[in-house]
């Protein structure tokens, strides 16, 4: 890894030999020193510059060893009792996200303000509260449809209760709303607020977690219900009295996960999964059953390259129809291990689409892995089911690069080309015939954080449609974001 202090102090130490090697020469030309007494000192000059500047580092890490040493004894003033807070500020930019740049409005432009504050309470052994509230702010510059101030509203995204075993080891249980993202299934179980964004990520659930003696095994039950409304549980703050929506149906759903460690170079996984969906209030038919199997299988060759691959097949009924669907994801990693933290990794995705039309749903569901995984532009672009994040009906190879060029800051860049394996929108306005191109994605993104109380970085992304979409379709789409993230 590159010191960039180090950096400037040697440039400096340069700076001073040159001016140094120029006063020496003007000194020896007056008084007819030997030169090479005046590089000796001219070299001294520089040793001493930098042994100066790294004792003033030294001091500037012995202040921010006391500082974060504060902070700590800030937040946990007690055994307890724990609390912190964050803040985090987006400038988002969106063009043509419907792909039509003919469309009135093509632009989104606005920025985004979230700030959470937390507890975590364990009066006894073995029980603890934890509590989260967050309020987001937003404001749109375009379209004029929406433009000006939404105040949203101040809820709990999380309020749960944890019992454990003693000394945490061997089994724990969460009631209440959590965040599941722990779990490890970022595929399918992140995301349990798709509707309101990258707000809330929360569930409404229960989970039993047990890890068994042998330390290799770990074995967790979840029953989840969410709920479409962000009132129907805990009622929030609503700064404009406007209901807000996390999702487009009622849903509860079950899942047992179980991970285990056979050899030191292989995990293998085991999921079942259990999902149904209730229409809402928002207007929402979708309804039915599904159930789900899926193995994955993560084996490290050796200290540079790792493979995963996990597949998913789904049965059941939705909407009428009976649903058969499946998907697949897998990537290969090679980590360089040098000073630069240089790591590429291509993969391969498939998610089985849909044809209308006919007896069986084959549209693969992605469950509550409705976030911007692949994508922040299809986020918002036409996605088939017309729900945002929703992904599905799609084949798709992808190729990434991660380079830390300097300490503390990472560039990333990756490219993604799209298929549809089927096309249940043809013949509309916005979609071919018999075309199965949905386009390119290219992306890259730029991250800094000088401390671990803030970060930053910048994304930039954009979609090349393809011949999937009609003419009038085939807008390049784009996505710009800068945010700032302070944790306390």
């Amino acid at each position: 890894m590159v010191d960039t202090s180090r950096m400037q102090k040697i440039i400096a130490a340069l700076l001073s030999l040159l001016l140094s090697s120029a006063s020496a020469i003007v000194r020896t030309n007056a008084a007819g020193d030997n030169g090479e007494t005046s590089e000796k000192s001219a070299a001294s000059q520089v040793k001493n510059s930098v042994e100066v500047a790294e004792a003033m580092d030294s001091d500037q890490r012995a202040s921010w060893k006391f500082s974060e040493e504060w902070i700590q004894k800030t937040k946990n003033p007690v055994s307890w009792f724990r609390w912190g807070a964050d803040l985090r500020a987006r400038e988002e930019y969106i063009a043509n996200a419907q792909q039509n740049s003919s469309l009135p409005e093509p632009e989104n432009n606005h920025q985004r303000y979230r700030f959470r504050a937390w507890t975590d309470i364990e009066p006894v052994d073995y029980f603890s509260f934890h509590t989260r509230a967050t309020y987001v702010i937003r404001n749109y510059i375009s379209p004029s449809a929406v433009y000006g101030i939404d105040s949203g509203e101040i809820f709990f995204d999380n309020l749960y209760l944890k019992f454990f075993a003693p000394e945490k080891s061997s089994y724990e249980l969460g009631l209440g709303r959590q965040e599941l993202s722990d779990v490890g299934i970022p595929w399918l179980l992140m995301d349990g607020t798709s509707r309101d964004g990258s707000r809330t990520t929360f569930f409404d659930a229960g989970r039993f977690t047990y890890r068994f003696p042998d330390d290799e095994t770990t074995a967790d039950a979840i029953y989840l219900y969410q709920s479409a409304r962000s009132d129907a549980w805990l009622p929030p703050i609503d700064m404009q009295q406007s209901r807000k929506y996390l999702s487009e149906e009622d849903i509860q759903g079950g899942m047992i996960f179980i991970r285990n460690k056979p050899l030191k170079s292989t995990t293998l996984e085991s999921l079942f999964f259990y999902k149904h969906e209730y229409p809402s209030e928002l207007g929402s038919s979708a309804h039915g059953n599904n159930f789900m199997i899926r193995p994955k299988i993560v084996y490290q060759f050796d200290d540079h390259w790792n493979l995963s691959a996990e597949v998913a097949g789904q049965i059941g009924r939705r909407n009428g129809r009976d649903l058969l669907a499946a998907g697949f994801l897998s990537q290969l990693t090679y980590d360089f291990k040098d000073a630069l933290k240089n790591r590429l990794w291509l993969g391969f995705e498939y998610l089985s689409g849909d044809r209308n039309g006919k007896d069986i749903d084959n549209g693969f569901d992605i469950l509550w892995g409705r976030y911007p995984r692949i994508s922040e532009t299809m986020a918002y672009s036409r996605i088939d089911s017309g729900k945002a994040c929703d992904y599905t009906n799609m084949a798709s190879p992808f190729v990434g690069y991660y380079v830390s060029p300097i300490d503390k800051l990472g560039f990333e860049a990756g490219y993604r080309p799209m298929f549809a394996p089927a096309n249940p929108k043809a013949g509309d306005i916005s979609h071919t015939d018999n075309g199965s191109f949905k386009g390119h994605l290219v992306y890259s993104k730029l991250q800094y954080a000088p401390n671990p109380h803030i970060k930053t970085h910048l994304l930039f992304e954009t979609i090349l449609p393809g011949d999937y979409y009609s003419d009038s379709y085939r807008s390049t789409a784009c996505f710009f974001r800068a945010e700032v993230w302070l944790t306390w």
